[in-house]
């Protein structure tokens, strides 16, 4: 084989080999364009994640689903805070409400003051003397009545039933009865002879506690101290103040 021959063959392979690298590139950069584009293009087979109340867990139907094929209700956007109205005019100093008064007392006021025994019970001889000796007689309704004085008898300061009700006593068979206690009430409306009365009450409960070998105790049945005792009589007083200044206002 002479030169010229092999310069041609040596010629036509080194262009054959540069023809087939050209077609290699662009076939490669072609293969990578559609692998790019393929990427850009959603998996059908993969599931997008769905954010708050849309999410899909586990395969398991969000809420507001109604099962296969129903339609999605979506879920109601959450209220809105109730904030305090920021644009409500503040008060001046001079419009800020005085501060309460004094508070009325209730009226009328229920006095009652209860005889207890330390031991033991009240038996129906031993009532009738204490209430003797104490100033106070058995009347009407089936009680006993304590009056102002022995001539006026229509309408007694305080009256004492028996604990038990219907608080009566009965007066044919006293010495078959027995009684836990003994109550003294009575009813003020700010009279001015009111604290007299109360007094009266203080000094028939001792008289008879004295008797019956028993205690005194206050409407909340605590055992009757002097300080319940002042703090009645404020009471009582508080009243009479009270109807005293309804009757100047008239």
């Amino acid at each position: 084989m002479d030169a010229d021959t092999l310069r041609l063959i040596l010629g036509v392979a080194g262009g054959l080999l540069l023809i087939g690298l050209y077609l290699w590139e662009r076939r490669r950069s072609r293969s990578d364009e559609d692998e790019t584009y393929e990427d850009d293009v959603p998996d059908e087979d993969k599931r997008e994640p769905r954010l708050g109340a849309w999410d899909d867990e586990a395969g398991a139907e969000p809420e507001g689903v109604a099962g296969s094929g129903g339609a999605r209700e979506r879920p109601e956007p959450p209220l809105e805070p109730d904030w305090p109205d920021r644009s409500e005019p503040q008060l001046e100093l001079s419009e800020v409400p005085a501060e309460p008064g004094p508070v009325r007392p209730k009226i009328p006021l229920i006095l009652s003051l209860h005889i207890t025994p330390v031991d033991g019970i009240f038996d129906g001889e031993a009532i009738v003397r204490a209430a003797s000796r104490c100033g106070i007689e058995p009347g009407e309704q089936e009680i006993f009545h304590h009056y102002a004085d022995t001539e006026s008898t229509e309408h007694p300061l305080f009256n004492m039933a028996n604990m038990v009700k219907p608080g009566t006593f009965p007066f044919g068979a006293m010495a078959d009865f027995e009684s836990p206690g003994l109550t003294l009430f009575s009813q003020v409306e700010g009279a001015p002879d009111d604290p007299s009365r109360l007094e009266a009450m203080f000094t028939t409960a001792h008289c008879l506690a004295a008797e019956l070998k028993a205690e005194i105790r206050d409407e909340t049945r605590k055992l009757l101290t002097p300080e319940r005792e002042e703090r009645l009589r404020d009471r009582v007083h508080e009243l009479v103040a009270w109807r005293l200044a309804d009757a100047d206002t008239r």
